[in-house]
């Protein structure tokens, strides 16, 4: 059986199927009055907004997880944000389509993953190394199968206590 766009790519079909919807309720009169045409293709789209939505979690998540372990890779909590970022990284990998890259703000997810991986190591007497004020990965090293957590880790700068 031949994939569809629905199992390809939810965000573009979600966004087609409420296109459709919309056309259909401006140009035929013979719908019900009852068929709430907009807010029937403004569900329909939300499905592809979460769906969209859970790949940012997962990817500030990994995001998060990456920079605590070169933040801290002593630490005694390190295996467990590797295996957290892992975790993450298999999640996001598995619910992206294609058009969400063009829609993820990694830049964005890259400053809140900073900023709560700063207050968290600091509440354990860390600090975060000198890090980029964007994002230093590109979509296609944190969606991907085989994801290789200890390199995205060795594009960061080391611990300031390692200097």
């Amino acid at each position: 059986m031949a994939s569809s766009i629905y199992d390809d790519d939810i965000v573009l079909w979600s966004e087609q199927q409420a296109e459709i919807i919309r056309r259909l309720g401006a140009t035929r009169r013979d719908l019900p009055n009852e068929l709430d045409v907009e807010n029937v293709a403004e569900e329909i789209e939300s499905v592809g907004r979460s769906e969209t939505a859970a790949v940012e979690s997962f990817l500030r998540l990994l995001l998060l997880h990456v920079i605590k372990i070169a933040s801290a890779p002593e630490a005694e909590a390190a295996p467990h944000w590797y295996d957290e970022a892992e975790h993450f990284g298999t999640e996001a990998f598995t619910r992206f389509a294609p058009s969400m890259a063009q829609r993820i703000d990694l830049d964005m997810l890259w400053r809140l993953a900073v900023r709560q991986a700063g207050t968290s190591l600091g509440r354990h007497g860390q600090r975060l190394p000198n890090l980029p004020k964007s994002c230093p990965y590109s979509i296609e090293e944190l969606v991907r199968e085989a994801l290789d957590v200890e390199g995205l880790r060795t594009k960061l700068p080391a611990p300031p206590s390692a200097k």
